[in-house]
């Protein structure tokens, strides 16, 4: 459920706030877990009905003022509840996703976001330009533990918790109108996570950090029929665990992991290129053609890196990057019917 109401307190003042209320029920019908805090099962939950219930009050509050006709400034706090959990193990070179939702165990995520921003129009809305800054807090992070075990069915067992706090600026600047259009965006950012157990307890990047995120999108009208555009993207790497050094035990070489994410993947960048021409129009439906042509350049960027023991020197270690695809021609006919 949710309520929300705009209110223009002022000539130059607006400000929007509301409520939104979700409950998430962990149904039976599934086995559910007791651990105790050594993460063992200890007990077994089999029951029909209601097991758990997670009731949220998620408040929203935006404020928007007016310096003048082409300026104003911006500013929100919003609560978010995310009952769906993407659990990420940053120690395998090939990225490996689990998705799981909320159980007896594993609660609701909830993060509390605030911000703060500068908007401003340029020649008669011809440009625009943002600066935000936002905070966000996190509750009830989710993370592998040290040598966890994937695979175990009790998924529970492997995981720990505790907070997280992303942050930074978002800077923009479009063009609007006129025959060449598009923007440049920028954000320098921080996400990470605080989880006892893991990195000694200490802060560390979430799989998700990237520090550096750049676009560039630029648009041509050639003719009424015939568009030309171009994208640029950079991002910094992903944060992952890789091996700070090996030992040798029975014949067998072990990999040494010291700090989570300590490391990044190579930074990853690619410009793609596309043409759309529209054809004649019918009576029926109007049509266009469109041409593009993924990662121009040929960009290699990083899927995986594995590290393997030299086979001419076993004390030097390689590693061994593997890319995907370099280049994506592709074409498509689109149909919009009348």
């Amino acid at each position: 459920m949710y309520a929300s109401n705009n209110w223009k307190a002022t000539k130059k003042l607006n400000i929007n706030y509301g409520v939104r209320v979700s409950n998430f029920a962990v149904l039976g019908g599934s086995d559910y877990y007791v651990l105790d805090d050594n993460k063992n099962v200890i007990d077994t939950i089999s029951q029909k009905g209601s097991v758990k219930n997670y009731l949220n009050i998620e408040p929203r509050l935006s404020m928007s003022f007016a310096l003048n006709n082409n300026s104003s400034i911006k500013a929100s706090y919003t609560r978010n509840t995310q009952n769906l959990h993407l659990i990420t193990n940053s120690v395998t070179t090939s990225p490996t996703d689990k998705w799981i939702m909320n159980t007896n165990i594993i609660k609701p995520e909830i993060a509390d976001q605030v911000s703060l921003g500068y908007f401003r129009n340029f020649n008669d809305n011809m440009f625009e330009f943002s600066a935000e800054a936002y905070y966000k807090a996190m509750q009830n992070q989710i993370d592998y533990k040290d040598n966890a075990n994937e695979r175990d069915p009790v998924i529970e067992t492997q995981l720990l918790y505790g907070k997280g706090r992303a942050y930074g600026l978002e800077l923009l600047l479009k063009k609007n109108k006129g025959k060449f259009t598009g923007w440049v965006g920028y954000t320098l950012s921080r996400t990470e996570k605080q989880i006892d157990g893991i990195n000694q307890n200490k802060w560390y990047a979430a799989r998700q950090d990237r520090i550096h995120d750049v676009s560039v999108v630029t648009m041509y009208d050639v003719t009424k029929r015939l568009n030309v555009s171009a994208v640029w993207v950079y991002q910094t790497g992903n944060a992952v665990t890789f091996p700070s050094g090996k030992y040798e035990v029975a014949g067998q070489t072990t990999w040494l992991y010291t700090e989570r994410n300590g490391y990044r993947m190579p930074a990853y960048h690619r410009l793609d290129i596309a043409a759309t021409y529209k054809l004649k129009h019918r009576k029926r439906f109007n049509s266009e053609l469109s041409f593009s042509l993924y990662n121009v350049y040929g960009r290699e960027n990083a899927y995986t890196i594995d590290f393997e023991q030299s086979d001419t020197d076993p004390n030097k270690t390689v590693a061994v990057q593997t890319a995907l695809f370099r280049w994506v021609p592709s074409i498509s006919w689109n149909f919009k019917f009348k």
